[in-house]
């Protein structure tokens, strides 16, 4: 009985963590917090609900998962005719942080420089960086994600990166930091 226990509470904290990063990347593509959550909402109702969708266990669900949050995000979008530029509540870093104040206050300073760069990106572009690197998604499943080949993701993720390059480069920012 307890392996069952423990094998639910496990697949009930995977999926916990899925459906924070779906929230994430449905947010930063929306810009909306109440838009967001409807779409993570009714993804997962449809992951739930839809016989062709992987059981929320398996390797496949996350990748699919965020599939169905893409495109609706996308149908939003679409609808409102226009993308607004994100405010960065809620938004999750991996930056490490620091007990030093100016350092922290560099890091704070780089990581909104980082953000407003990335909004300024086209929507191809934003959201194959947020797939890549900060849902450390593999190629394939950005390639799944995308509806794109595994070649293209690299070629993509390539263009992206050097767009944000040159948009950090045009704000003072050099390759070994901030100016």
């Amino acid at each position: 009985m307890s392996e069952i226990r423990e094998y639910t509470m496990q697949v009930s904290s995977e999926f916990e963590e899925c459906r924070k990063q779906a929230f994430a990347l449905a947010y930063r593509l929306l810009n909306n917090r109440d838009d967001a959550l409807e779409v993570v909402q009714s993804s997962i109702e449809k992951g739930i609900n839809h016989p062709g969708a992987p059981a929320l266990d398996h390797q496949e669900f996350k990748p699919w998962l965020f599939t169905v949050v893409r495109n609706k995000s996308i149908d939003i979008l679409r609808h409102q005719k226009r993308v607004r530029k994100v405010e960065h509540e809620e938004y999750h870093s991996s930056a490490p942080t620091c007990t030093e104040p100016d350092k922290s206050l560099q890091q704070m300073q780089l990581k909104e420089s980082l953000e407003e760069a990335i909004n300024e990106l086209n929507m191809q572009q934003k959201e194959i960086i947020l797939l890549r690197d900060y849902h450390n998604f593999s190629y394939a499943d950005i390639a799944k994600i995308l509806g794109i080949a595994n070649g293209s993701v690299m070629s993509r993720l390539h263009r992206a990166r050097m767009a944000l390059r040159e948009i950090l480069i045009k704000k003072g920012f050099s390759l070994g930091g901030a100016q």
